[in-house]
């Protein structure tokens, strides 16, 4: 087996000290950041589909995350360096609502986006509407992600909505919600643009809107 391979089964079958070996073999390699945050990528999504398969429980999906997230502090000064090869690119605001602290998702999102080259600014967990609202002022943000996986996340996204409304911003911005809850009426309720329950996709749709690397 090659070390991406390695990589992927040590991803699958959490085995953390073996993971964070193969990222740092695969850029000792020369392999750009990109393609280690697919491998990464790919791994997390298998156990994203083991857990609902129930074959692994929330245990090993929040091992998963940690893998990806520690790894990922692993790749961040390669990360800048193939960043920097490219075009600037627009800025995204990013948070966990008010009333919620989970995180996992989020920051598998925040990573992927700054891999793709975005400006992130995650703002972190139980996050009160006017934070979003004075952030997107301070950064003139173009997009803007409510990360949640508590139902009463779903009042906090509305309240965010019509905060950022209130002061003149929504016309100009689009919105994306997360978290394992949402679906179409949730985007409704919270009178944002896209959902997504898979931060993988949810780069894919800000690719849409702002431009990016595929």
């Amino acid at each position: 087996m090659t070390n991406r391979e390695d990589l992927l089964k040590a991803v699958i079958d959490l085995d953390e000290d073996k993971a964070y070996k193969l990222v740092n073999l695969l850029l000792k390699e020369g392999v750009r950041t990109n393609e280690v945050i697919e491998i990464l990528r790919e791994g997390v999504e298998v156990v994203g589909e083991r857990f609902n398969k129930k074959e692994y429980f929330l245990t090993e999906l929040v091992m998963a995350g940690e893998i990806f997230s520690q790894s990922a502090l692993l790749l961040k000064p390669y990360m800048k360096e193939d960043v920097n090869k490219g075009a600037k690119l627009e800025t995204v605001v990013i948070g966990t609502v008010e009333g919620d602290v989970h995180d996992i998702g989020k920051n598998i999102f925040v990573t992927l986006l700054k891999s793709a080259g975005y400006n992130v600014v995650d703002l972190g967990v139980d996050i009160p509407s006017q934070e979003f609202v004075e952030k997107v002022k301070e950064t003139n943000a173009k997009v803007v992600a409510y990360s949640g996986l508590l139902t009463v996340a779903l009042e906090s996204m509305h309240a965010t909505t019509e905060a950022l409304k209130a002061a003149g911003l929504r016309e100009n911005l689009k919105i994306i919600i997360g978290g394992l809850p949402v679906d179409e009426l949730w985007m409704k309720k919270a009178g944002a643009d896209a959902f997504t329950d898979n931060a993988f996709e949810g780069v894919k749709i800000v690719k849409k809107w702002l431009g990016g690397a595929a």
